[in-house]
């Protein structure tokens, strides 16, 4: 039978986050209203309205791009984990075979978790999150802190090594 789950989950935005966008809104707008400014006082200054518009094109296209959801696809025993900035590119951050996994558990910066990599796929919410430490053939052994669902979770344990499932499993009860 095949495995398939897929899950989207959006990065909240943190303090110094809303502080870029406040910082960047503002610069663009009094760059925007001094170019449109001028343009209105002084004629033939065309270019300088044209160019007040495109600071405001620029200032949404920018301020888009700040939007950051993580998605978790999985596919019988393989987990992709693709990040999508601003709704419009799409960028592979891993891939991962889910075969290899050495453990998967709930996740707490208290735990010292030995890995030669981490991916960082999380809403950024810490109470949620799970860590996958998995072989991964050109990154070492690799950390994936994620938030899964609870259909992710389930998709994920029917792909894992039969040891670590029972494991999983006893822990459970």
């Amino acid at each position: 039978m095949d495995n398939f789950s897929e899950q989207l989950v959006q990065k909240r935005k943190s303090g110094a986050d809303i502080f870029k966008m406040i910082t960047m809104s503002l610069g663009l707008a009094i760059a925007a209203f001094v170019c449109i400014f001028v343009s209105f006082f002084y004629k033939n200054m065309n270019f300088m309205l044209i160019l007040g518009i495109g600071i405001i094109i620029l200032g949404i296209w920018l301020l888009s791009g700040m939007n950051i959801e993580y998605e978790y696809i999985i596919t019988n025993n393989e987990m992709d984990i693709d990040k999508i900035i601003g709704r419009r590119k799409r960028k592979r951050m891993i891939t991962v075979d889910l075969s290899k996994t050495e453990d998967f558990d709930v996740y707490s910066s208290d735990k010292d978790i030995d890995a030669d990599t981490t991916v960082h796929a999380t809403t950024g919410l810490e109470k949620d999150a799970h860590y996958l430490l998995v072989q991964h053939g050109s990154y070492g052994k690799v950390k994936v802190i994620f938030n899964p669902n609870e259909k992710t979770r389930e998709a994920i344990a029917q792909e894992l090594p039969k040891a670590l499932r029972a494991k999983l499993e006893n822990n459970g009860e």
